[in-house]
């Protein structure tokens, strides 16, 4: 997949396994507006998250590419993010989440606003079953807010964490 930008961050597409499932750390990422600092502070090191600044744009995106996966039927894909104590904008903008496996997408809204600033979030999870057709085993995840175009900031990813159901 070419990103269209070279302000655009093209994640490393790495993944750790885990008893049940998978972690996804945010340097594995694809982060539309990722390489400007005005826009995001990217990780250092492999299990460091990354810190939103502002965008009126959030598309994170990312794959798990496992042969092991077509084997399985269904996975649950938190996103763990916290909101920092200067977070700004998420009153009116939700957030959706987003998974496909095979010829089957999900998408969840979730709003970020209920949490408590500074604090680890509980995931947000969306619940994805294998489809049918090309492409069973890779699951594709992502996390958006592009709708409204309203400046936000202050959102911190920790990680994706797949895990079997």
């Amino acid at each position: 997949m070419q990103m269209a930008s070279k302000a655009h961050y093209q994640g490393n597409h790495a993944f750790r396994e885990t008893e049940k499932g998978y972690t996804v750390y945010p340097k594995a990422l694809n982060i539309v507006w990722g390489n400007d600092k005005r826009f995001w502070k990217l990780p250092i090191y492999e299990n460091d998250g990354a810190e939103l600044i502002q965008v009126n744009w959030l598309e994170v995106t990312g794959c798990i590419d496992n042969i092991n996966i077509a084997m399985k039927t269904a996975y649950g894909i938190g996103f763990t993010m916290s909101l920092m104590n200067d977070a700004f904008g998420w009153n009116d903008s939700p957030v959706y989440l987003m998974a496909k496996w095979g010829d089957n997408t999900q998408w969840r809204k979730v709003n970020l606003t209920s949490e408590i600033d500074g604090k680890k979030l509980i995931p947000k999870t969306i619940t994805i079953t294998k489809g049918k057709g090309n492409n069973v085993d890779k699951i594709y995840f992502g996390l958006y807010e592009v709708w409204n175009k309203k400046w936000k900031g202050g959102l911190k990813i920790h990680s994706v964490n797949l895990t079997e159901i």
